[in-house]
């Protein structure tokens, strides 16, 4: 959560205790991606509602 909220990946991998900032970066990642996919959702309702209107 921390990292969604823009505290670096530094400081919140000593806050989790990780010893190894790779351990991190994992879930960085994994945000990165949930971002996209909601992202991509929310793309892919404007899409749709612009054509139920040109319908």
């Amino acid at each position: 959560m921390m990292l969604t909220l823009g505290a670096d990946i530094y400081t919140t991998s000593k806050l989790l205790g990780h010893a190894n900032i790779q351990t991190t970066q994992i879930y960085a990642e994994i945000i990165d991606s949930k971002k996209r996919e909601a992202v991509n959702l929310v793309s892919g309702i404007f899409t749709h509602q612009g054509e139920r209107r040109a319908e």
